[in-house]
């Protein structure tokens, strides 16, 4: 593994490090208890920090499946190109044969 590579990895995780340790001084912060309604449901009561937290990553899951949406659609696109080439490329040596055969 290239040092850089290392480093990244080390950069990451001390940063992800970083990231809980706030969110655990955040939750540890706001103890104050809240039991949220979220589409006509009641939720069961919990910490201020502990929700916040817990939709703010629900919240960042939901973001990261729908970036990944066109992503899928390009590469289905893509896989349809591939065939359409192959396609192509099978007639073009049919056609090859055919005219070296005359």
């Amino acid at each position: 593994m290239s040092f850089l590579r290392w480093l990244m990895r080390l950069f990451y995780g001390l940063l992800a490090l970083l990231c809980i340790a706030v969110g655990v001084y955040f939750a540890v912060d706001n103890p104050d208890t809240i039991a949220p309604s979220f589409g006509g449901y009641t939720l069961y009561p919990g910490s201020v920090g502990f929700w916040l937290i817990g939709f703010l990553l629900l919240g960042l899951v939901l973001g990261f499946i729908v970036s990944l949406l066109p992503f899928y659609a390009e590469r289905r696109r893509a896989r349809g190109l591939e065939r359409q080439l192959q396609r192509l490329e099978r007639e073009l040596h049919t056609v090859r044969r055919q005219v070296s055969a005359d």
